[in-house]
């Protein structure tokens, strides 16, 4: 928050304080080679996943060094090595492609989990009833894992849903929906390791919904007009964080420690991301395409002009046969 305050990294970073434990509890249920698609809410997965700080940095602050060379932002960072397939450019749609990944991994009998985590107003998509269709009908070894903060950016969740409790729906796609206090982290570790088990024994997807509270407000730039002082100061007095420092300092874990390694940590990313250049616009046509292609031909060869991919085509005729619709 500092550096956005400074002007080092863009005030459209979507910040996790609130989630981050919800977040973190769930990956730590699941097993490091398991592909995750993340939300767009603050970096706890990237650091569970163990990639580095300055990595970090660097894809939020649009330098090199980072996962994409930072042409991603604070939203896209992508590490498939740890799992990490990254964020799409529209709410919505990691929902089929998390479920295209399922189908891979259940085809290919890799004995891997996939995950989307994802907002409660992102489930009001139409893809999300797409996609928990399909896992359903096909039982894929998927956990579909919801961080319900009560908003959809400043609507609450209550003005956009017929059902508050997100997990009800999954009902309708013959998958179990367990509804967990995101606050608490063994909790929401033990449903999501059950929906994870569940998934690789066969038995299918599973939708976890968990209850969390939005500490700050849609990104860093929003003023948040619809929410009072009052109200955040109330949701502060739960932070789940500092509800976990409480229960890891009852079992003899040296949180100060921590908290100095961590400090010292964040510091030499910062440098690192400093000295690292700002993206050079003459790449931005790189990484485009994995294989680039002349614009004489398609991905599958040359095309001419007066050929569709599935042959020749006359001006009278539409790709239906002669009379259809153009």
């Amino acid at each position: 928050m500092s550096l956005a305050k400074a002007g080092e990294v863009p005030a459209s970073l979507h910040m996790g304080a609130g989630q981050e434990v919800a977040q973190i509890a769930a990956l730590a249920a699941l097993r490091p080679q398991d592909p995750m698609l993340y939300g767009h809410r603050g970096v706890g997965y990237w650091i569970a996943r163990g990639v580095e700080p300055e990595v970090i940095l660097c894809d939020i602050a649009y330098r090199e060094g980072g996962t994409n060379k930072g042409k991603g932002g604070p939203m896209h960072l992508a590490d498939p090595s740890r799992g990490v397939l990254g964020e799409t450019g529209s709410l919505g749609g990691n929902f089929v492609i998390g479920v295209g990944i399922a189908y891979a991994e259940h085809y290919q009998r890799s004995g891997h989990v996939a995950v989307v985590f994802f907002g409660d107003g992102t489930a009001n998509r139409g893809q999300f009833h797409e996609a928990l269709n399909f896992a359903g009908l096909r039982k894929l070894p998927i956990v579909f894992f919801c961080e319900n903060n009560g908003w959809g950016l400043s609507t609450p969740t209550a003005a956009a849903s017929a059902v508050v409790d997100i997990a009800r729906r999954a009902a309708g796609y013959d998958m179990p929906g367990v509804t967990v206090d995101g606050r608490d982290a063994d909790e929401v570790y033990a449903a999501t390791r059950v929906a994870a088990d569940r998934a690789r024994s066969g038995g299918g997807a599973t939708l976890v919904e968990a209850k969390v509270d939005r500490l700050h407000a849609h990104y860093l730039g929003d003023r948040e007009p619809y929410r009072t002082a009052d109200e955040k100061a109330a949701l502060w007095v739960n932070d789940p964080l500092a509800r976990l420092v409480t229960q890891l300092e009852g079992v003899g874990v040296d949180i100060e420690a921590i908290e100095a390694k961590v400090a010292d940590r964040v510091e030499r990313a910062v440098a690192y991301m400093r000295a690292q250049p700002l993206i050079d616009v003459s790449t931005v046509r790189e990484g485009v395409y994995s294989d680039p292609v002349s614009r004489s031909e398609g991905p599958l060869g040359p095309v001419s002009r007066s050929e569709g991919p599935l042959g020749p085509v006359s001006r009278s005729e539409g790709p239906l046969g002669p009379g259809a619709p153009q």
